[in-house]
């Protein structure tokens, strides 16, 4: 004989309508999790304005502080000595001549230029420049062939040395680039952020902004000036 069997009655909310079972839940914070974030990067470049420095000549020396100091210094000398054959001075007793008496002006001096922190680079050089002569000075009078006591020669007296410091105005552009990217982009997606990038520009993703900013510096000019007849 068959048996009833008794199915158990769902429960009922308050307004009558029936609770189902219990459902895994994929809405809502799956759906946030899903939603791909977006965040702003923000790229700033500066273009430093040099147009008030860089009015270089054939003589002129411009330090920056990415190279050697012995770079410029190399530079003063040959500038320096730029007329001059394989001896400096041609000596006869007594009389010392200058090898190129007839040189036109402007190959016996140098400027050197300095901006900023390179002002102390810029001392430098002329140090090593004052003492290349200073021994070069010493050498002549050792190979003079006389029996009496060398006179001493300052070495200001066959190099002038003046310094002209003024401040400059620079006039800098700044360029913001804004950029409304995928948190994914922050990480190690290249190929997402590539694609980004080959898309045409979008003024709701990218915002492209320049100004001016003032900048003043010390500019230094130290002209060297040789006299070879001093001697």
């Amino acid at each position: 004989m068959l048996r009833p069997t008794l199915i158990p009655r769902r429960k009922t909310t308050q307004r009558g309508k029936r609770d189902h079972p219990a459902l895994p839940n994929h809405g809502g914070h799956n759906e946030e999790e899903k939603k791909k974030k977006k965040t702003k990067v923000t790229l700033e470049t500066i273009q430093k304005e040099y147009t008030s420095v860089l009015q270089k000549k054939k003589t002129d020396v411009y330090i920056t502080s990415g190279k050697p100091i012995k770079i410029y210094y190399d530079r003063v000398i040959k500038v320096l000595n730029s007329g001059t054959k394989q001896v400096e001075l041609v000596i006869d007793g007594d009389n010392k001549q200058a090898n190129n008496p007839c040189r036109p002006p402007g190959e016996e001096q140098v400027s050197i230029h300095a901006v900023g922190k390179n002002i102390l680079r810029a001392s430098y050089v002329l140090q090593d420049v004052i003492n290349f002569y200073s021994n070069f000075i010493n050498r002549v009078q050792q190979m003079a062939k006389n029996d009496k006591k060398p006179k001493v020669v300052d070495v200001f007296s066959f190099l002038s040395v003046e310094v002209e410091s003024k401040t400059l105005q620079m006039n800098d552009t700044v360029i913001t680039n804004t950029y409304a990217v995928e948190e994914e982009f922050l990480r190690d997606d290249y190929d997402a952020l590539i694609a980004f990038a080959r898309q045409p520009y979008n003024p709701a993703l990218h915002k492209y902004r320049e100004r001016t900013k003032e900048r003043r510096v010390t500019g230094v000019v130290i002209t060297i000036r040789k006299n070879p007849t001093a001697l």
